[in-house]
Parts: structure tokens; sequence; C-alpha cells
């Protein structure tokens, strides 16, 4: 199948803190992408009251105890957020989503069964592809998501909202396929030998 008939989604998560065994989603989002097209006006956004809250993580995803009290919990929620992800899950570190995801999942009795792409994966093979040569682009720093914005000259608006973060992560994708095309990569098989190239395949 040509990526362009493909379906995307791109996702993005808060959370209460890093442990997918442990933590909780607090807020979840995801935009479908129909080929070249991002369908933002089809996004799905929801909060998701936990039964924890971790006030540390406040600092990271701005997000209130009273933010969240009227929210639905992720039981209430999980047939919208299953709706939601349609096609292959895209996002930046994407499979630290994906793991929360399932986790979330099989607590309420459902195995989620998704492919996922990582952008950050797709970033590294087109460095190695393009022969990057600058000692430094192999750094973390180089692959955080404003690093990588930063690269392909999106501005940085309003950071660790999952809205937001899920439509960085779309507009990156869609410029890296126009860059993937010039190396004749423009099949979800052949997208699939690229992710399958790298280091930290998730396919």
């Amino acid at each position: 199948m040509l990526l362009k008939d493909c379906r995307f989604c791109a996702i993005d998560l808060e959370t209460t803190g890093l442990d997918p065994r442990k933590d909780e989603i607090i807020a979840f989002a995801a935009i479908p992408m129909r080929g070249s097209r991002i369908a933002v006006h089809e996004g799905c956004y929801t909060l998701v009251r936990p039964k924890k809250y971790k006030l540390e993580a406040m600092k990271f995803h701005g997000l209130s105890r009273n933010d969240l009290e009227g929210a639905p919990s992720f039981e209430e929620v999980a047939p919208e957020i299953l709706k939601a992800l349609d096609g292959i899950i895209v996002g930046h570190s994407v499979e630290y989503d994906q793991e929360f995801l399932k986790a979330h999942f099989k607590r309420i009795g459902t195995r989620l069964k998704s492919e996922y792409l990582d952008i950050v994966v797709i970033e590294q093979w087109l460095g190695r592809e393009c022969g990057k040569k600058d000692p430094d682009f192999s750094l973390f720093s180089h692959f955080s998501l404003n690093g990588i914005m930063s690269r392909y000259g999106l501005k940085e608006s309003y950071r660790h909202n999952a809205m937001a973060d899920a439509f960085c992560a779309a507009q990156i994708f869609q410029m890296q396929m126009r860059r993937l095309a010039d190396f004749g990569v423009d099949s979800l098989w052949s997208l699939k030998q690229v992710v399958r190239s790298c280091t930290y395949s998730t396919w």
C-alpha cells in the first residue's frame, strides 16, 4: 500500500509519571492523518481523572488536581480513545505512549493491538542516509521533540499539552514522508524496511 493511501494517527499522552505499571494517563490526544492530509478537525482530546494525583508531575504537564476532578475515568473514556486509535499510530518516542495505553486497556480487559511508528527512528534514518556530518547529531537533544521541531523550522508554541504535541508530531511526520519519498520510500512496505534497519525498531 502506498503511504498516501494509508491511515495514520498522531498521538500524545500526559501521565502522572514514567512507569506504565503504576502511573496513570491524565490526558490523551489523537489527530488522524489520511496520507498527506492532517485531519485536525477530527482530532480527539480528553482529560482523564487519575485514581492518584502526583503533585510533582504538575511541573511537566501543568494539569492541577482541580483540572482533573471533573474529568472522566479511563474506563469511561476508553471507548472514545479506542475509536480514535485508527490506523498506524505515530508519535515522538511513541513506544512510551503505547506501553501506557496497553497497560490501561489491559486493566479493563481489553487487548490493544496496533502498529506504531516513531518519528525519532525515521529522523535517525534520514540523518544516516543524508550523511549527516555533525558530530552532535547523535546527541539525545537532537532527537527531542523540540530538537526535531527546530530542524524542520516549526515554532514551539505550547509544549507539554497533549493536543499541541500530537499536532507537532503529525506535522513532522508529514515532512518526513516528503523527505522519505526522495529516497524512494513511498509505500508501507518500504517504510517498514526503514524502521527495521534502525537500532530502535518499533516494527
